[in-house]
């Protein structure tokens, strides 16, 4: 194909599909209307639709609620066939329809006009203003509720990985995007980053809550501790001279990642006997002082990896020669480097044989 027919066969082919789904729904209804699927099968429409049609329980319930509220609505149902309203309009417009039937019909020539010109969301913000015209106290009741709407989930299966699902209402969720947004906004002068948008915004997550957790002053939990994460690991692991994956909470993590918290972490020696119990327990140390991290940033002024421009506040003090490696924790041995590159550098360290 030539690129204006390929165009062209795009947009062909989207308002082809746009068609069928709104015949789908005015033959559903009228299956539904004449009760063909109870006849012929005992099955309700939906049953049918789950089994026939392959969907899912609610794709089929949603179906047949469209269909119900389609046929109430024939000046847009004319232009839906047609391919002039999108199937997403449609759906938004069955909606409208359902909140307010009696004021829809009022509108409906109007509604069914500007659906064949308007894009989705100019669409939706016109039903919304419609909404709040028609019923403005309920709508006032509605954006009360939904912005109490707060849901995270964030749990660990058993193979160690974590799954995070939320909903949040209007207002805070625009919080959380324009913070995830903000911190990702430096990683497009990086030409050479390749990292998808769902990468990126994880990225952005761990990052917004590490440094939560390496600049907070006021929370503390039990103990006067601030809030930390332990890691428990033996001396061999750490250095590499035991071939041994380290762990957290009983799941294995890569050593590297492990070696970049130590790189600036506070360390507690404590050495056990032959039956791993406590011996001996060490003053809690820091590997980076304030005193020195100040001086990083003075100096660095940000992440030093070649062509890197990372602000400081986005950076770990990492230990050239590591100190579990005997490398002292000073200003000539120490550098700043961002979240990317830190891991970088010590994946690479990993992957390089150990000297003889």
């Amino acid at each position: 194909m030539f690129d204006d027919v390929l165009e062209q066969a795009t947009i062909d082919t989207k308002t082809a599909i746009d068609r069928a789904n709104a015949r789908l729904l005015v033959l559903t209804n009228e299956m539904d209307r004449r009760g063909v699927t109870e006849t012929a099968h005992a099955l309700s429409t939906t049953a049918w639709l789950r089994h026939r049609c392959r969907m899912t329980g609610r794709e089929a319930s949603g179906t047949i609620k469209a269909a119900r509220s389609l046929a109430e609505m024939p000046l847009v149902a004319e232009q839906a066939i047609a391919g002039s309203i999108v199937t997403s309009g449609v759906k938004l417009l069955t909606r409208a329809r359902d909140r307010h039937p009696e004021a829809f019909a009022h509108h409906e020539s109007v509604f069914a006009d500007v659906a064949t010109y308007l894009d989705a969301r100019d669409l939706r913000i016109a039903v919304a203003h419609w909404d709040q015209a028609v019923d403005y106290e309920t709508n006032l009741d509605d954006t009360a509720s939904e912005a109490d709407t707060k849901e995270l989930f964030f749990n660990q299966s058993y193979q160690g990985k974590w799954d995070m699902q939320g909903r949040f209402g209007t207002a805070d969720g625009h919080v959380i995007n324009t913070a995830l947004r903000g911190y990702i906004q430096g990683t497009y002068l990086d030409g050479d980053d390749k990292r998808p948008m769902p990468r990126r915004l994880a990225d952005a997550q761990i990052g917004i809550c590490r440094f939560w957790l390496d600049h907070n002053t006021t929370v503390e939990t039990s103990g006067g501790e601030k809030p930390h994460i332990t890691v428990t690991v033996p001396y061999e692991i750490l250095t590499g001279t035991r071939r041994q994956l380290p762990e957290l909470d009983g799941h294995a993590i890569d050593p590297s990642t492990l070696r970049r918290w130590a790189c600036d972490a506070g360390i507690v020696r404590i050495i056990t006997d032959a039956d791993s119990q406590p011996i001996d327990v060490g003053r809690r140390t820091r590997t980076i002082p304030p005193a020195l991290r100040r001086a990083l940033d003075l100096r660095d002024n940000g992440c030093t990896w070649e062509g890197c421009h990372a602000p400081s506040s986005w950076c770990d003090a990492h230990h050239i020669i590591h100190w579990a490696e005997g490398g002292d924790t000073n200003l000539t041995n120490t550098q700043l480097l961002c979240r990317k590159h830190h891991t970088r550098t010590h994946r690479d360290d990993a992957s390089r044989p150990p000297e003889p």
